[in-house]
């Protein structure tokens, strides 16, 4: 089935004006439950009570308030809130261009594909391929729903993308966050996690290999269930312990994956290849002093002889 655009839209940047079409780009399919009545099995329906007169109260009798301070509130009706709301103009400004490197992924939002219609193709192809070779995204404005959003396009797949995104004060500052800054670890145990993260990486990301299992579990008993037949549990897994030795934790993870031994003879070459020289020196002394002693012996029973 074809996709059907969510909103329309022209991404203008200098004189150029590209009319483009929102398609919703990802689907969250996280699993819902609906609140049923354990007696008949029943939906419930949830009632709008207010507390100060002890009574559940229709729709029509609420009003939206915006809380200023801890209990105070002023109140706004939608006709006051239309006049705030931003009008919907349909024009993405581009303001400016940057490297997608420059934008960390905690600011992303949500995702859309930006398609075109035939008769902005060319101008649109035009845009797609000149951020791509430039390795550049751009920075813009959009009003979608009434509300104002910062937004960036990027290249995708042949085409663009666009994502909303966070306004820099509601991202929670790291600050505010112990991320172990000073924590210490030895270069041994630097090397060993670097050899974990190679043995683990891949050329690729592979997003097929990835499956909400719980998702998959509940689907399946539900059905089960419905089938009339007894819901299997999974299989609960091995709660890992507290990492007490880093150490030995990282060789233990690479001898899971069968790299601990290569691991232990690369060190072992690493250990002899230090010794070695060591060694050849030692000889060497341990030789000099040999040769000087020899030669010492020979000189004096020459001398003996003359006598």
């Amino acid at each position: 089935m074809a996709a059907r655009p969510i909103a329309a839209g022209s991404i203008s940047f200098g004189l150029v004006s590209i009319p483009v079409k929102l398609y919703t780009a990802t689907r969250p399919k996280s699993v819902s439950f609906n609140l049923l009545h354990a007696k008949d099995k029943s939906r419930i329906q949830q009632k709008i009570y207010c507390p100060a007169d002890d009574a559940i109260i229709d729709r029509s009798e609420l009003v939206r308030g915006y809380q200023i301070e801890k209990g105070v509130y002023v109140t706004f009706t939608d006709e006051e809130l239309e006049k705030l709301e931003a009008h919907e103009d349909h024009a993405v400004a581009i303001s400016e261009f940057v490297p997608l490197e420059q934008v960390d992924p905690v600011y992303f939002e949500n995702s859309y594909h930006l398609g075109c219609s035939p008769e902005s193709a060319r101008a649109y192809k035009l845009l797609a391929t000149a951020m791509t070779e430039s390795k550049r995204v751009a920075l813009a404005h959009f009003t979608m729903r009434n509300k104002e959003h910062l937004v960036i396009i990027r290249p995708y797949e042949g085409g663009l993308m666009l994502h909303t995104m966070y306004y820099a004060d509601e991202v929670v500052a790291e600050a505010d966050v112990d991320r172990g800054q000073n924590a210490k670890t030895s270069d041994k145990e630097l090397e060993l996690a670097q050899r974990l993260i190679d043995d683990l990486t891949e050329k690729k990301f592979d997003p097929s290999k990835y499956h909400d299992e719980f998702r998959e579990r509940v689907q399946e008993a539900a059905q089960r269930k419905a089938a009339g037949e007894e819901a299997v549990t999974a299989t609960p897994t091995e709660p890992r312990g507290k990492v007490i030795d880093l150490m030995s934790a990282l060789k233990a993870s690479l001898e899971k994956r069968g790299t601990a031994e290569k691991a232990e003879k690369t060190e072992e070459a690493e250990a002899t290849a230090e010794e070695e020289p060591k060694q050849a020196a030692a000889a060497s002394s341990r030789s000099g002093g040999r040769s000087s002693e020899a030669s010492h012996t020979r000189s004096h029973t020459k001398t003996r002889k003359r006598k």
